[in-house]
């Protein structure tokens, strides 16, 4: 399984970094877990290209994680051409926010004007589902309180990944990261508490009940990337390759 984290940047894209987006490739399916909305610039960079993407996996909906899924259609329309058919899993409400989205920003990409098929599936925590071999379980995370923010833990070949997507500490983070090869959690602050974000120091607290093999910090802000030098885990980069 090859991770590659795209997009490692906060909403206000700290330090010129891209917004969330990580690819997870493992034999020959490939999965985007998040869109954000400089994701072309981000997969050529990478040089992924964009028709790899077999489904999306939706975290929540905020825009610095699903801004860039209009792009990602314009692109499939016009300029890869898709024919098949492009999955998005998330909550319940992740159909009618992104075909609203879709339908503001590129009306010519809506649900009626597509060249091919987009498919949503619903997901809930205590239900995993696979799609083409892929084990995927999700779980309430504590970000937002409007909408369900889910975080992943994603199994394929004999390897595990998790990913927190956004959240302040909560129980869900030691189960989802039980055994797994790699956690990818959001790390916003370094020291600055708020109900919606992880600190470096909360996690720091909370250390020993992860059980993740190995620990990289995404989704990092300003304040996060000025103490750096306080920092003993790993802090992704846009673009860096993780081979589990």
């Amino acid at each position: 399984m090859r991770v590659t984290t795209l997009g490692t940047a906060d909403a206000f894209g700290a330090a010129g970094r891209f917004h969330s987006a990580v690819v997870v490739r493992s034999g020959n399916v490939t999965a985007l877990v998040d869109c954000g909305p400089c994701i072309l610039p981000a997969l050529y960079r990478s040089n992924i290209a964009a028709g790899d993407i077999d489904f999306i996996l939706v975290t929540h909906l905020h825009g610095d994680h699903v801004g860039g899924v209009p792009m990602l259609l314009l692109d499939y329309q016009y300029l890869s051409c898709r024919k098949r058919p492009l999955t998005i899993v998330g909550s319940a409400l992740c159909r009618a926010h992104l075909e609203a989205l879709t339908e503001l920003m590129y009306a010519e990409v809506a649900k009626k004007r597509r060249r091919f098929p987009v498919v949503f599936k619903t997901i809930r925590p205590g239900h995993p589902i696979s799609i083409r071999g892929m084990r995927i379980r999700a779980y309430r995370m504590q970000h937002i309180d409007r909408e369900p923010c889910l975080g992943y833990r994603i199994e394929h070949r004999g390897k595990i990944l998790a990913i927190t997507g956004d959240t302040t500490w909560c129980d869900s983070i030691p189960a989802m990261s039980h055994g797994a090869d790699l956690l990818l959690a959001e790390c916003t602050d370094f020291d600055q508490r708020t109900p919606v974000h992880t600190s470096y120091t909360l996690l720091r607290e909370h250390q020993a009940e992860l059980g993740a093999k190995r620990i990289v910090l995404t989704h990092v802000g300003a304040d996060l990337l000025k103490n750096r030098a306080k920092v003993r885990h790993h802090i992704a980069r846009d673009g860096e390759r993780f081979d589990l």
